[in-house]
């Protein structure tokens, strides 16, 4: 039987988690278990009356290119030992992929363990991020408090929009939980001053040694320490997905077709034509056949309108070329939420 559990049964998984996922602190599940499984989804699998799977969604506003979306993250994805390779992880994130299209979620993502865990489900790297360490030890530190969260929320949204086209959005309730989060692992929300002038802040945690989790300065305050890539993502409904884009300065519409492959989705498989003008995009299924067909897999495709991958890897088409080259891609990412 595959089930989404109700609230009060969410606590059924707690012993999975802590089979599997040995290093997460009694003080962090505590956390978790409070606070982001009051509105999370977890679908598990069950045989013989026991949890023997399970992966979560958690619920994240997004903003995708001047518009707001609501998303999911995907954590927790886990099998007993026992039980594994019967599929039942595959019957799980089938499932959810399926039921996340008819929510009309654009896309989905997650940080994997190991990314051969998904690249079957089309999963695939959409940014590398930048990890950051401050650059001048003379800056003014201060603990936030609650009178300080829906400030910090509008800062960062505000930060983020100038620099990012796609990014989870921030409210109150967003940094009070993430305060939360970081405090269950021994660590603190901290706002920096440049003498008396606020200059934004940084987030930091870690039981066995202190961890910065992000930084939100100037980047004259910053160094870039280390880059690599940290989420994957997938699209899930192709429609909500394409009202995302549009085209550059001085460019007339384009259209563009693709013949898509989705193994698990069954309603983003086929012939589709794509307008783009300079406010935004629209997806259509089609019948028209023509010499400019770009075929291509739903992974592949979400790399190259992601800016991941260079679409002259899937066609060599002048006509593709030229008019992809026009359009506003999701190329700058920022994502950096733990669960």
């Amino acid at each position: 039987m595959v089930k989404y559990l109700l609230n009060e049964e969410k606590i059924f998984t707690r012993t999975l988690w802590e089979n599997i996922f040995e290093e997460d602190t009694k003080k962090f599940l505590d956390y978790y278990y409070n606070y982001k499984n009051i509105d999370n989804k977890i679908l598990c699998k069950y045989v013989d009356e026991k949890i023997v799977s399970m992966l979560h969604l958690n619920p994240y506003k997004m903003y995708i290119n001047n518009k707001k979306y609501s998303s999911y993250y995907i954590v927790a994805v886990a099998t007993l030992p026992e039980h594994r390779k019967k599929g039942y992880m595959t019957e799980l994130l089938n499932k959810s992929l399926n039921d996340m299209y008819k929510e009309k979620i654009p896309f989905t993502f997650l940080r994997p363990a190991k990314k051969e865990i998904y690249l079957p489900f089309d999963f695939e790297y959409i940014y590398n991020h930048n990890y950051l360490q401050l650059n001048n030890n003379n800056l003014k530190e201060v603990e936030i408090c609650e009178n300080d969260y829906e400030n910090i929320a509008n800062f960062t949204n505000e930060f983020l929009q100038k620099r990012y086209n796609n990014f989870c959005i921030r409210d109150y309730n967003y940094i009070k939980t993430l305060l939360k989060e970081v405090k269950s692992e021994n660590g603190n929300i901290i706002k920096l001053f440049d003498k008396d002038n606020f200059i934004g802040y940084y987030v930091y945690w870690g039981v066995k040694e202190k961890i910065t989790r992000a930084i939100f300065v100037d980047e004259n305050f910053t160094n870039i320490k280390e880059t690599k890539p940290l989420v994957m993502a997938r699209i899930i409904n192709l429609y909500e997905f394409f009202k995302n884009f549009s085209l550059k300065p001085n460019n007339d519409n384009i259209t563009l077709y693709f013949n898509i492959k989705d193994n698990i989705i069954n309603e983003n498989n086929g012939l589709f034509k794509l307008t783009i003008n300079s406010q935004n995009s629209y997806l259509e299924k089609t019948t028209d056949n023509n010499e400019n067909i770009l075929n291509v897999s739903i992974q592949n495709l979400l790399s190259i309108f992601f800016g991941y991958k260079n679409i002259c890897n899937f066609t060599n088409n002048k006509f593709i070329l030229t008019n992809f080259n026009k359009i506003n891609l999701l190329d700058k990412v920022f994502i950096d939420e733990e669960v």
